[in-house]
């Protein structure tokens, strides 16, 4: 093949040199995206981390998963992925809370995409432009997350904060109980009979709460003055417990969609203090044994 000219050799060098290298690193990505792992496995993921008990993974996308691994070493099923997100609230003169959502055209890094994560660092906005920085890495097997806003954007009429939120899925979508059927109904009561949701208070105490009962997970009867530690055994994720700590100037709060049994879903809320935690060293662990 003849090529019309020296500039057009040279040309396709550069361009052939360039490719090969983005190529290798594995580092191209679309715009707007965290860049992408080189591994079939992990398609469209930034960071995952695999260990003998769970899965877990961070899209390009900024979107995090923890999908536990039952006693044949594959997940127990999709449905029951436990989803983590970075979140930015603005907090309503009465209380509410309204959750901004992320630009994913907005997030970067500057680590490479890893198996092994260490002090990842993802940079993004919200509506609002109101910018975040959120932390991740793997601890002695665990995940351990933080984060801070860094700029507020347009948002300056409502306080803001950072938040975490680990969302737990309906741990018996399938289940069939509802129909009456008194073998359903008993191999349900068999299934719950062990599930245990465990929670410290900030001022030490404890409550053990019972996961078939209704409740508003976010009433003070169940958070207290907000939860240091929280401790989930479900039998549909074959005998595993998660384990969630706030460390010192963080604490969790519980909410579901509504007065519903626990283990038909419900979230756990972290939030660090940016008054005592300046330097922004707080962090949420998650660990599932």
């Amino acid at each position: 093949m003849r090529f019309a000219g020296s500039m057009n050799v040279r040309s396709f060098r550069l361009g052939f040199a360039a490719f090969f290298m983005v190529g290798a690193s594995g580092a191209f990505s679309a715009k707007g995206e965290l860049p992408p792992l080189d591994d079939r496995k992990w398609v469209g993921c930034f960071v995952a981390l695999e260990s003998k008990q769970y899965e877990f993974s961070v899209t390009t996308q900024g979107k995090g998963k923890i999908e536990v691994l039952g006693k044949k070493g594959t997940p127990v099923g999709n449905t029951l992925a436990v989803s983590i997100d970075f979140v930015v609230q603005e907090v309503l003169p009465d209380g509410k809370i309204v959750n901004k959502a992320i630009k994913t055209e907005s997030l970067e890094s500057a680590q490479a995409a890893t198996l092994k994560p260490r002090n990842i660092v993802i940079c993004g906005k919200v509506t609002g432009d109101a910018a975040f920085e959120a932390y991740l890495t793997e601890e002695r097997g665990a995940i351990s997350v933080g984060g801070k806003l860094t700029d507020p954007g347009t948002l300056t009429k409502y306080p803001l904060r950072f938040s975490i939120r680990v969302n737990f899925p309906d741990a018996y979508v399938n289940d069939k109980s509802k129909s009456g059927d008194k073998k359903e109904v008993k191999s349900y009561e068999q299934k719950i009979e062990k599930d245990r949701l465990h929670l410290k208070w900030a001022d030490g105490k404890s409550r053990k709460q019972d996961l078939a009962e209704a409740v508003d997970a976010s009433s003070p009867e169940i958070n207290g003055q907000g939860i240091t530690a929280l401790s989930l055994e479900i039998s549909s994720y074959q005998e595993k417990k998660f384990v969630l700590l706030a460390s010192e100037n963080s604490l969790m709060t519980l909410s579901n969609a509504s007065a519903k049994p626990m283990n038909t879903g419900f979230a756990a809320n972290w939030v660090a203090d940016p008054a005592k935690d300046p330097q922004s060293k707080a962090r949420l662990t998650i660990d599932v044994k």
